[in-house]
């Protein structure tokens, strides 16, 4: 509580008349400052008892939803009741921490004298994501005759959870159809403990009782053992490229956006089976991040975080040249050449010469540059996932044959660039033919061996692009990647399609579908 200028003003007063009327030995004078001083001290025990009644009262705050995106309003609700009624307005605003928006004339709440209840509803937004709280609310009230004012702290908070903006409509799939398949068991075609029934043998001595199959046993007269088939990890690196020109696309609706949650599937996939997983990512110029494959929740969490906070950088990354040697050991080995005019020499002589400008050409491109850091720290049979767009087609190319090296597995997730241009499509034709060259040059890449290449795109926009067009034809024909797509082999030896390790996981139109539905797919031995 705090006395106003008024009360100290009547203060002043009533002393001076108290005063007056001792000096003049005149008991009405003194007994009128005594009355005036009275009177003001009822004022501020009346006023006491009804700051007492504010602050045994309700403020309730609350959201009508608990977690929206950064920029996003959502509606707050305020609520005060007292137990009995004021003689005075009461206002009550609440408090918004820093990065929270919302107008005090809207969010402003006012008690009229009488009335025991009031309510009010505004909009509030928030510019940074993780946790808020709007409140509590602060009480304000003077008293009629305005001697008093007093402020009230209520207690009760909303929480809402600010969360960055991600794409809501995402789309990954080929030549504008969507991708439906199962991240599965990876299979090893090997005889042994695990989950996949294999086949029911005679017992042999030193085979486990535990792997005893007694159905077949009672039936055929015979101990018999149940055989299931061994279950591998897939190796798998994530080559996630941040580029400037990544930052294509309206806000939380960039390219890098729409490829930061196919790169959080892979590790949530990755989580699931315990898979050794490992992430690379490219800036302007060279590697920015290197993890190497590795199990556990002390790869997974550092890998999301770091994927989390990808953002397209917009100046220049310092990475040592990885080419120096090479190229240092082949121009040494021309040189050495260039005077001996042996058969030998001359058959050898345009090798290292053709080699030595080639990768002088690619040795300065940083995607190229990360994939062969990477390719280094995998093994044979690994999973190489490249995310990135296709403004540097020539590059992406090479990377990709260079990650197929040593029977390597490669999936490219590719973002047209056509397909995340700020503002509405003014040309839809236009865009449609761009789109139609995107995806020659995805065909092209799903062509090579053991390589599958997926669009990755507003499902809206490419719906806009493409639907129109739908049945006529006119884009290039859709083999679906299976020359490209590397399939496990049967029992039998055979590929078949539907056993392939997409590691995409029933996908339907948003990257919920990437995560696994079913918890019961995992390796391990089993007693049955």
């Amino acid at each position: 509580m705090r006395a106003t200028t008024r009360f100290w003003t009547a203060a002043a007063s009533a002393g001076l008349i108290l005063s007056f009327g001792v000096v003049l030995a005149s008991l009405p004078i003194v007994l009128a400052g005594v009355v005036a001083g009275v009177w003001l001290l009822v004022h501020q025990i009346g006023f006491v008892q009804n700051v007492g009644t504010v602050t045994t009262g309700d403020f309730t705050t609350e959201t009508v939803r608990d977690q929206v995106a950064v920029d996003e309003p959502v509606l707050v609700r305020l609520r005060v009741t007292l137990p009995s009624a004021l003689p005075f307005d009461l206002t009550v605003v609440p408090e918004l921490p820093l990065g929270v928006d919302g107008p005090q004339s809207a969010r402003s709440l006012t008690l009229p004298a009488g009335e025991q209840t009031a309510e009010t509803t505004f909009e509030v937004s928030s510019s940074v994501a993780g946790e808020a709280s709007v409140g509590p609310a602060i009480a304000t009230g003077k008293d009629p005759g305005g001697f008093f004012t007093a402020t009230v702290r209520g207690t009760d908070t909303a929480t809402i959870k600010i969360r960055p903006r991600t794409p809501t409509n995402l789309h990954v799939g080929e030549g504008g159809d969507p991708v439906t398949s199962l991240y599965g068991e990876h299979r090893s075609d090997t005889a042994g403990a695990g989950l996949e029934p294999y086949e029911v043998r005679e017992y042999a001595p030193g085979d486990q009782l535990s792997r005893m199959d007694w159905k077949a046993t009672a039936r055929l007269n015979h101990p018999h053992i149940r055989e299931f088939e061994l279950t591998t990890s897939h190796e798998t690196l994530l080559v996630v490229d941040h580029r400037t020109s990544m930052s294509a696309g309206r806000e939380g609706e960039t390219e890098l956006d729409y490829l930061r949650e196919v790169a959080l599937a892979f590790v949530d996939i990755a989580d699931r089976f315990d898979d050794p997983l490992g992430l690379y990512t490219v800036g302007n110029e060279g590697v920015t991040t290197t993890r190497d494959p590795a199990a556990g929740v002390e790869q997974y969490g550092p890998v999301r975080q770091i994927v989390r906070g990808l953002s397209p950088v917009s100046d220049s990354f310092g990475s040592r040249d990885l080419h120096d040697g090479a190229a240092v050991s082949r121009g040494a080995r021309s040189a050495d050449l260039s005077g001996d005019d042996s058969p030998l020499a001359k058959t050898l002589r345009p090798y290292f010469e053709g080699s030595d400008g080639y990768v002088r050409r690619l040795r300065d491109q940083p995607l190229f540059q990360t994939v062969q850091l990477a390719r280094r720290q995998l093994g044979s049979g690994a999973w190489t996932v490249i995310l990135t767009d296709d403004s540097n087609p020539t590059e992406l190319r090479e990377s990709v044959r260079f990650a197929r090296q040593n029977s390597g597995q490669v999936l490219v997730f590719l973002a047209s660039s056509v397909l995340y241009e700020g503002g509405e499509l003014a040309d839809v034709q236009d865009a449609y033919e761009q789109y139609v060259s995107f995806e020659e040059f995805r065909q092209s890449l799903a062509s090579l061996d053991r390589v599958s290449a997926f669009e990755v795109a507003p499902s809206d926009r490419l719906a806009a692009v493409v639907g129109r067009h739908a049945g006529e034809g006119s884009l290039p024909e859709r083999g679906r990647t299976t020359a490209g797509r590397s399939r496990p082999r049967s029992r039998s030896g055979n590929w078949q399609d539907s056993d392939r390790p997409d590691v995409l996981e029933d996908y339907p139109e948003s990257i919920e579908g990437y995560r696994s539905t079913s918890d019961d797919s995992k390796r391990g031995q089993t007693d049955e």
